[in-house]
């Protein structure tokens, strides 16, 4: 029987690896945690990781004391019109960039990267004035297009970079065959960047639903008001309820661990490719 020879190499990079997992779990157990402890645990000193008693009432509580139902509805449907909406603006934008040379495509691309080094706190009190001008406060519509103008930049270059791969020659036989810019576009070039769209979508979905500086200024009534709004509910009085708080936290994150854990593949697929110059 063959002996199998462990090398320290080997063993110094599991041990690595093994160290910066349990780095990066850390956070998420102790949110796992306290949302399972009762109140007066929470304050306890000395803290402890694992709950004396598991308080699984609080799962029923953050349901039936704040509408939660209603908070994940809206981060839902904010969501989910922020990705078609980007997928719908992003497409052709970046097939135009990759494929269409006009004047100042260089400067196009060049202002889609400037755009998205800016953080979006600088444009809140114009962005409050015009949206209030348009009456969009307190609609999903407002926060639709906020989120989509927000991720845009990223949701175009990505696409981009997988429309440059696609064989030019492919294209024109497809030309010659009587398509026209927009039907190769459709019939040839999407389906053959769909970890690029696919990353796009889950990109523009999770940015949507973890937003959370738009919605507090743009919407003031509670059933408007998405999920990661929903946290501030647990603040009264100077007095936080870190329990109840955490298992909001851990419900707002199920949805968008589901989803990374379906598309994982597609999305590892997608970054890979779409960093690729070419």
């Amino acid at each position: 029987m063959a002996q199998i020879r462990v090398r320290p190499s080997d063993v110094l990079r599991t041990l690595l690896l093994a160290g910066v997992a349990a780095f990066a779990l850390f956070p998420f157990l102790v949110v796992a945690g306290t949302s399972l402890k009762t109140l007066g645990e929470v304050f306890q000193s000395p803290a402890t990781l694992v709950p004396r008693l598991f308080a699984w009432q609080n799962y029923v509580d953050i349901f039936v004391r704040i509408p939660m139902a209603r908070h994940l509805v809206n981060s839902m449907i904010i969501a989910a019109g922020t990705t078609v909406l980007n997928i719908a603006v992003a497409t052709p934008a970046a097939y135009a960039m990759a494929r269409i040379r006009f004047r100042g495509r260089g400067v196009f691309g060049l202002g889609i990267l400037v755009m998205q080094m800016f953080s979006p706190v600088i444009v809140l009190i114009p962005l409050f004035k015009v949206m209030k001008a348009l009456h969009l406060l307190d609609t999903y519509s407002g926060l639709i297009l906020v989120n989509t103008a927000v991720t845009l930049p990223f949701s175009i270059w990505i696409p981009a970079g997988f429309f440059r791969h696609i064989p030019e020659e492919l294209e024109d036989a497809a030309m010659i065959d009587g398509l026209s810019r927009t039907g190769m576009l459709f019939r040839i070039a999407l389906p053959l960047t769909g970890p690029g769209l696919a990353t796009t979508a889950i990109f523009a979905f999770v940015t949507a639903w973890n937003e959370f500086i738009f919605a507090l200024v743009l919407v003031s009534r509670r059933e408007m008001q998405p999920i990661t709004m929903a946290l501030y509910s647990w603040e009264k009085n100077n007095v936080v309820e870190w329990n109840l708080l955490m298992a909001t936290a851990v419900v707002a994150t199920v949805p968008t661990v589901v989803l990374f854990l379906l598309v994982r593949k597609r999305l590892t697929a997608g970054l890979m490719s779409g960093a690729v110059k070419s």
